[in-house]
């Protein structure tokens, strides 16, 4: 009953994630689209800077790009916060329910920093909330006249943070924690630094006052960087399913790769300077370096190992046991996972040849034992990965 209910409870909020951040990513990407679309009316009217035509499900919308002034306030004005706000929360409550309970085992990882479950959520919360006011002080308006020196020093310290996490989270552990910290950016980017100008304006307007819009520009620097977050964190959230490259030694680096060619794919879909769409060239040779990075795999010494070729199942079937059942059998005995993840039991030969691809993946990457709490030795994983490969 307990794995059933656990399983609901991270489909829903998987789901209402999904639907949430299809919301927030649409309405960022149609209004960068409509940016960088609008071109001068062809007739000249008053107080509309730029428009727009399309069509869509039949019928023809016209767009107008226009400032508000005293006076000329609509009777209603749509924002746009709660998608961000609810992906967000979605985001946030399905990260704490897969990586703050059941010991934080997929969040640890033991080899690297002997955390407990506090100290590990205590360190991640700390960690996204700081990374707020670090951002937040490089980009402050006006503080540091060169853009130039704002997107070095954020580069810096995106690769120190993606560094650190992976040695000390578990690989899979640090991806979705980045993920969450860009995440959080995005949210109080909005929150505090896009709606607030946004507000204030509106209300000099009311008041009967010219807006100050040099508050919409500085707004709008914080609206462009959401949407070049939009790719990698789309990346981290699929990470998961890809152990290959959570779990690889250079695990940081692909995460940097990944990170760095989709923000510049994202620049070439919004950029109006067709002259910037020559940075698809380093966007895909970075894809291409992925495949490079992630097939180069540290060399393990097993010299004193046995010959795979000569091992029978018995050999193989002591490091199933004392490695593997603990999670992966009939009757579990571990304390978090009652039944076996993804119903993937290994109690026979039959039973891990069935899952050998996987086991095989998992194993070779050190995303299985999760957070190695059996302590498989790597002497044991190439044992048991080279006999399966060699069946």
């Amino acid at each position: 009953m307990t794995s059933t209910l656990d399983l609901w409870i991270e489909y829903i909020l998987r789901f209402s994630h999904l639907v949430a951040g299809i919301s927030w990513i649409g309405s960022s990407f149609y209004f960068i689209w409509l940016d960088s679309s609008f071109m001068p009316p062809s007739i000249p009217r008053h107080n509309v800077e730029g428009e727009v035509y399309m069509v869509h499900g039949g019928f023809y919308y016209q767009v107008d790009k226009r400032k508000i002034y005293p006076g000329e306030i609509p009777k209603t004005l749509h924002w746009f916060k709660w998608e961000a706000t609810l992906t967000w929360i979605t985001g946030f409550f399905l990260f704490a329910f897969l990586y703050y309970l059941k010991g934080a085992t997929l969040l640890i990882n033991p080899e690297a920093l002997a955390l407990s479950q506090f100290q590990a959520i205590g360190l991640s919360l700390g960690l996204i909330v700081g990374s707020w006011f670090v951002y937040d002080l490089i980009w402050y308006p006006n503080l540091i006249k060169a853009k130039s020196i704002s997107i070095f020093l954020s580069l810096v310290y995106f690769v120190g943070m993606v560094f650190g996490l992976t040695r000390i989270f578990s690989g899979r552990g640090a991806f979705i924690l980045m993920g969450v910290i860009m995440g959080s950016l995005m949210l109080l980017n909005v929150w505090v630094r896009i709606l607030p100008g946004q507000a204030k304006m509106l209300k000099e307007a009311q008041a009967g006052q010219v807006p100050d819009y040099s508050v919409s520009l500085k707004s709008k620097v914080r609206s462009v960087h959401n949407t070049y977050f939009i790719f990698p964190v789309l990346f981290i959230m699929l990470s998961n399913h890809y152990p290959g490259i959570y779990g690889h030694h250079y695990n940081w680096i692909l995460l940097i790769i990944l990170s760095v060619s989709g923000a510049l794919v994202r620049h070439t879909m919004v950029t109006k300077n067709t002259k910037e769409r020559w940075l698809l060239i380093p966007a895909a040779i970075g894809m291409m370096a992925l495949v490079f990075v992630s097939a180069i795999q540290p060399k393990v010494t097993t010299a004193s190992a046995p010959n795979p070729e000569h091992l029978d199942y018995a050999y193989v079937k002591t490091i199933v046991e004392a490695r593997c059942q603990r999670c992966h059998s009939t009757n579990n005995t571990d304390e978090n996972f009652k039944v076996a993840p993804k119903d993937v039991v290994l109690e026979t030969e039959d039973q891990l040849m069935k899952h050998k691809d996987l086991v095989i993946k998992q194993v070779e990457n050190k995303v299985m034992p999760l957070a190695n709490l059996t302590a498989m030795t790597d002497q044991e994983r190439a044992v048991l990965v080279s006999w399966l490969k060699t069946k």
